[in-house]
């Protein structure tokens, strides 16, 4: 199998984390990124490189995937031709480990949260009776403010990680070692950050990438 790209999550404005309810991008390349990532199908069906398996997932599918962990979602063959007009969407939770603050999941009351993050790093779905009481409060959200948004999805982790109704997505934990790609990417926005009121050519950028100028297009465009 490939070596996965890193993948750059665009921060959204008044958020500590990315919340995204749209159509699943099915043509992105496999990849990882350093934020966990909860996953609610709520129409259409899927297909899924995850860690080193391929899966389906269905309308209702629940799914927690940890930090780094490599996946991609595809298109499913079968349902797209026989529902050609229907694009498979659903909500998209992003966040990273501290999103809340370093230390914030080390007090006693929410440590089972930290232990629901160590578990993602195995990718987790959820049973049919954990995502009848939780499904409903996703689809809630929708409708909510950024501060009820973000109540919600505390409570959401905090009841996901009092269930034993889940499955694990891989045998072994996964967190992709993502160092040098993340390095070059972090090289390439500071100096962007750092220059964006001159000119800047795609051949600078390229040279901080020690790239070629059609890599450095190929390789930004997959991990942005």
């Amino acid at each position: 199998m490939s070596i996965p790209s890193y993948r750059l999550i665009n921060p959204q404005a008044n958020r500590c984390y990315v919340f995204k309810w749209e159509a699943f991008g099915l043509f992105t390349p496999w990849h990882y990124h350093p934020e966990l990532e909860l996953i609610y199908f709520i129409e259409g069906k899927t297909t899924g490189v995850i860690g080193d398996g391929f899966m389906e997932f269905s309308e209702g599918d629940l799914v927690l995937l940890g930090a780094n962990f490599p996946h991609v979602l595809q298109e499913h063959t079968q349902f797209k031709r026989e529902n050609p007009d229907c694009a498979p969407f659903g909500l998209i939770i992003q966040f990273t480990e501290n999103f809340l603050g370093n230390d914030f999941f080390d007090i006693p009351e929410l440590l089972p949260v930290k232990q629901l993050i160590k578990k993602a790093k195995r990718g987790i779905i959820f049973g049919e009776n954990t995502r009848k009481k939780i499904c409903g409060q996703l689809l809630g959200m929708k409708e909510m403010d950024n501060t009820q948004k973000l109540i919600k999805l505390l409570e959401v982790l905090v009841a996901l990680s009092s269930t034993t109704d889940f499955s694990y997505l891989t045998p072994k934990d996964y967190d992709y070692d993502a160092s040098f790609d993340e390095q070059r990417l972090l090289r390439v926005n500071e100096y962007v950050f750092n220059n964006f009121k001159e000119p800047i050519t795609i051949r600078d950028v390229a040279s901080i990438s020690n790239m070629t100028e059609t890599s450095f297009c190929r390789y930004f465009k997959s991990r942005t």
